[in-house]
């Protein structure tokens, strides 16, 4: 409405000056409407700050922060196995059939274990039923071509071992020497030998194994199945090993590991 009055009063006096002036009325009006409309645009472009409004857009913002905040610091750590207090630990033991506690019956440590005769098992846990090791044994002394000897592995405060089927078994410690054969039982990249890219290659054997790679108690990083093609077993393939990882050989004599 105000603009239609406005607009009234320009064009009537256009019409006054026209009468009083020999140039063109309507040029100057629609100088005096184009300035008028300029004027307004401007006025009417410039947006007002709603207090209200502002406040809530900062509240909302400091809430996104304080959630990203809580977000951050419920991140966990993830579990890694660590044998590192055990490398170079032990005292030699022989012990009888049965079920044993290491800190009670055995140092904790990292040993080669080994049976005089017979064919058993030796079954390694911790206090959850988490980690540890198991493997078949044959004694060192009638054992079958191609069947398992010895085990490396780490024993720590907590773990129970149980022997099964011998009569003794040998618990001598382990020390650590750079290695490129491995034989049964738990390794580590960048102890037992240097973290990177190997060839693996598996003896001519009908046994069937494994070789596992870990560094979560459990979960594996990758598994594959050794030894006789039949049962899909494989004894040439390449594979990497990064400084910390856990390889747990299972079932095989021995591997060798050739560096690339």
């Amino acid at each position: 409405m105000r603009k239609l009055k406005l607009l009234s009063v320009l064009f009537i006096s256009s019409i006054i000056l026209s009468a009083c002036s020999n140039t063109n009325p309507f040029d100057e009006l629609a100088d005096e409407i184009n300035s008028w409309l300029g004027a307004d645009s401007t006025n009417t472009s410039e947006k007002s700050t709603d207090p209200e409004e502002e406040t809530e857009n900062n509240t909302d913002t400091e809430s996104n922060n304080e959630a990203d905040n809580d977000t951050a610091g419920d991140t966990e750590d993830i579990e890694t196995l660590d044998y590192s207090h055990l490398m170079n630990q032990g005292e030699a033991v022989t012990l009888d059939e049965g079920m044993h506690e290491v800190g009670k019956d055995i140092e904790p440590g990292r040993y080669v274990i080994t049976a005089d005769s017979g064919y058993g098992n030796i079954y390694v846990k911790n206090e959850e039923n988490r980690g540890g090791f198991n493997e078949t044994l044959a004694g060192e002394s009638d054992s079958p071509e191609g069947q398992t000897t010895k085990i490396v592995g780490f024993l720590d405060e907590g773990y129970s071992v149980e022997i099964a089927n011998f009569e003794q078994a040998t618990f001598t410690p382990y020390e650590t020497v750079s290695v490129e054969t491995i034989f049964p039982g738990q390794w580590v990249a960048g102890e037992d030998f240097p973290a990177g890219v190997y060839d693996v290659s598996v003896p001519e054997t009908e046994e069937t194994g494994s070789l596992e790679v870990s560094s979560h108690p459990d979960y594996n990083k990758s598994r594959h199945t050794l030894g006789n093609a039949k049962y899909g077993g494989m004894t040439e393939f390449t594979m990497s090993f990064e400084d910390g990882d856990i390889v747990n050989l299972r079932y095989v004599p021995e591997v060798t590991l050739t560096e690339r």
